[in-house]
């Protein structure tokens, strides 16, 4: 694995993390296919990109069914997630929220 290869990383990796709001994720990487159960949409496959930005921290992106374009920004150092989904209130805008990583495993 090389600094260049952010996939590799993540490859046969799960993190999961729990959202301020709840919202509580497990997500298992099969080289750039992030699988996700969902209990309320099941079992999502969603190719994804990833680069690393610094050491420990990369921008993970993909384009969800139901919301279309997501972001995370994972620190695996501060044991963080920041994402950007689109607001519910109003769908020309996004909202940023954070999460905990409870565990990061190969």
């Amino acid at each position: 694995m090389t600094q260049s290869d952010p996939i590799a990383r993540f490859d046969g990796a799960t993190i999961s993390y729990t959202y301020d709001n709840g919202w509580d994720f497990s997500n298992t990487f099969e080289g750039d296919v992030r699988v996700t159960v969902s209990p309320r949409r099941g079992v999502l496959r969603e190719p994804v990109q990833i680069r690393e930005l610094r050491p420990d921290v990369f921008l993970v992106s993909w384009v969800d069914g139901e919301m279309g374009l997501l972001a995370q920004v994972i620190d695996l150092e501060n044991r963080t997630v920041l994402a950007t989904i689109p607001s519910e209130d109003d769908p020309n805008r996004t909202e940023i929220i954070n999460a905990t990583i409870s565990s990061f495993d190969r």
